[in-house]
């Protein structure tokens, strides 16, 4: 047997032992509930008066089936996704339609309850595919470009985020359900869930079956229009198909996002190179994801409380990621930054943003309401505010600056617009620490929440730089375990979430990048970690000019890839340490400030990170004004802030930059 044979049947066996896993839960569990002779009768024709075989019929073997179809249902929705946009970072969470669907549904849980609780599924849908919507009319101007349509659904789901944190903040004991809901529920209590989400599901199979046009996308748009391929059709019909398959799910079950990531990936790592095979292959494993997590979450929850299906995908499917990541040939992203045109006069932009943002410092630190209204304060009583506003709103613009550098060095370093410091699992990490802390000590104190992030983000420091070394940093390689860390952090954060303890709520505040209670000496060292970063980046600018030519064209200049690669990802991730240790995992500003600054024409490494690092203050210094006055006396994290000021102004950009 061959090497190659060797490393496809890995990921099969493992998949094959995971579904025998799965039916032997299964149907031990049926056991527990009825004798072997009834099951058959409980499937076909209960016993009304036998609460055994009603239970089956009504509620174990609709969740068996409901596992099955949206794991399914997920995977070829993520094949297409993967497909149409030419990356293997893509699934059904892309375009913002599991965010769009949370949105729509918190919003309804407020507002309408009535609907929310007779239509779950509609509001859901259509907050899906409102989502979508947007993300089609962002992208129309470019035509619907895979790199425009994955960046505008990146900042549509930011923003619905943003929302959705800020609701949650506003109710926070009351959003308990909504959390558990967020992060996938399978119990049913009747077939109407799976009757619902059949008829999608067997409709997106038989489209998406039609496969030529689909292997045709893998194709450069030249080429594929060459073979007479209506390009810009072929791709809106896919998109359509993929999001109505992501979105009914949605409605039905709740968010799973992490199974239309994996099973694609996995399927190639079984070998599938043909996309029939791949997509009969994610379909497959999608299915069986899915069931062997909800399995595993009922027999842990004989010893436990039951965790979310979500969670329990991604503490699975993020540990098949690690293991299968060096099986499968990761070709190099051909994703193009927004523009690629040079500012001709770039001192004058840099100029102007830096008087920007010191006209900001300056309004953030003398106007604001009182009982007289709004007004600016004298020399003499800006003196009496210093020691309330001018702490925050330091560590504010630092943790800007060191956000935007984290995700302007590992842009540049992946040649990869998506990649951020979240990517890399650092401000998620963090934030586990964090919650874990709050959960497990009887007291804490800022010291001790200091200590619990910075474990949390080394953890995936370490492990990031790991798998780095074994794939000699292959910048594709780093993203998509960056993911599945991040996706395991998060799952492990849904489930503290879900838990409902009133001391986990306190906590969301600082997730969402609160500056509220930023001490002068946190503030001094967030200054000084900024300043230290902003001397020592401009000493790996040959490195940042270099990487984006890519592996050969870098070696042939000199540089060494591996250790270079190694030493801007160390870097990038204790810069976004350091500013989520301060004010929460505001990874926004890390994905938005090196786009602002690119869109803007800086091209050159330093001048990037320059303009990008002003670029980073200039939001977070106004997201702390505006969420300390918009709402007085009550205030809003600047992360929210942040992230609602930052995203329409970079959907702005979109359209009026083609690429």
């Amino acid at each position: 047997m061959s090497a190659q044979d060797r490393l496809r049947i890995g990921p099969t066996a493992v998949i094959v032992l995971l579904l025998a896993a799965a039916l032997v839960s299964a149907a031990m569990r049926l056991s527990e509930l009825l004798p072997v002779q009834y099951w058959w009768q409980a499937v076909a024709n209960p016993d009304l008066n036998a609460y055994a075989q009603v239970l089956v019929h009504d509620s174990v073997l609709p969740r068996f089936l409901i596992a099955l179809v949206a794991g399914g249902a997920l995977g070829l929705s993520g094949i297409i996704f993967q497909q149409v946009l030419r990356t293997p970072l893509a699934d059904p969470s892309t375009l913002g339609v599991s965010a769009g669907a949370y949105l729509a549904l918190a919003l309804a849980t407020l507002c309408v309850p009535a609907l929310a609780a007779s239509a779950r599924e509609l509001v859901a849908l259509t907050g899906g595919l409102a989502a979508f919507a947007l993300v089609f009319l962002i992208a129309w101007p470019h035509r619907l470009s895979p790199i425009s349509l994955i960046l505008a659904g990146l900042v549509i789901t930011f923003i619905c985020g943003a929302v959705s944190a800020a609701i949650s903040l506003s109710y926070g004991m009351g959003m308990t359900g909504l959390f558990v809901w967020a992060s996938g529920s399978l119990t049913q209590n009747d077939w109407s869930a799976v009757s619902r989400l059949l008829p999608y599901t067997l409709f997106g199979c038989l489209a998406a079956f039609l496969t030529r046009p689909l292997e045709l996308l893998s194709l450069n748009d030249e080429g594929a229009r060459s073979l007479g391929l209506p390009l810009f059709s072929v791709r809106l019909l896919s998109i359509i198909l993929a999001v109505l398959l992501a979105a009914s799910t949605v409605s039905a079950v709740g968010v799973i996002g992490f199974v239309g990531f994996a099973a694609p990936f996995i399927a190639r790592a079984a070998g599938a190179r043909r996309l029939p095979q791949r997509m009969i292959a994610s379909v497959l494993i999608g299915a069986i994801l899915l069931l062997a997590a909800d399995e595993a979450l009922q027999q842990a929850a004989h010893f436990m409380r039951e965790i979310p299906a979500g969670a329990a995908t991604g503490l699975l499917g993020a540990p098949l990621i690690a293991v299968f990541l060096r099986r499968l040939p990761v070709v190099e992203t051909t994703a193009s930054p927004i523009t690629e045109k040079r500012n001709a006069r770039p001192l004058l932009y840099l100029a102007i943003t830096a008087v920007v943002l010191l006209a900001l410092i300056w309004i953030s630190l003398s106007l604001g309401p009182s009982l007289n209204g709004w007004s600016f304060a004298s020399p003499s009583q800006i003196q009496s505010f210093l020691i309330w506003r001018l702490p925050r709103l330091a560590a504010a613009a630092a943790a800007g600056i060191l956000f935007a550098l984290s995700g302007t060095i590992i842009q540049r370093m992946t040649s990869n617009p998506m990649a951020s410091p979240e990517v890399i699992g650092v401000s998620t990490g963090a934030a586990f620490g964090i919650l874990l802390l709050v959960l497990l000590a009887p007291s804490y104190t800022p010291i001790s929440q200091l200590g619990a992030a910075a474990a949390g983000s080394i953890v995936s420091l370490v492990a990031v730089l790991l798998m780095g070394y074994r794939s000699r940093f292959n910048p594709e390689h780093l993203l998509l375990f960056g993911i599945a860390i991040n996706t395991a952090f998060a799952a492990l954060i849904a489930v503290l979430l879900g838990m409902g303890l009133p001391k986990i709520f306190g906590i969301l505040q600082w997730m969402a990048g609160s500056t509220y209670s930023t001490t002068p000496t946190q503030a001094t060292i967030a200054v000084a970690v900024a300043a230290v970063a902003l001397v020592i980046t401009p000493l790996f600018t040959r490195w940042l000019d270099l990487l984006p030519l890519g592996e050969a064209s870098s070696k042939a200049l000199g540089l060494s890839t591996p250790v270079s690669r190694a030493a801007l990802l160390l870097l990038s991730a204790t810069s976004a340490a350091a500013a989520t240790l301060l004010i929460g995992p505001l990874s926004f500003v890390g994905v938005m400030a090196p786009h602002i600054s690119r869109a803007l024409g800086f091209q050159r490494a330093l001048p990037h990170m320059i303009a990008a690092a002003l670029a980073g203050a200039t939001i977070t210094t106004c997201a702390d004004f505006i969420g300390r006055v918009a709402l007085f006396p009550n205030q809003l994290p600047v992360g929210i802030v942040a992230t609602l000021i930052g995203g329409p102004y970079f959907l702005w950009l979109m359209r009026k930059r083609v690429h």
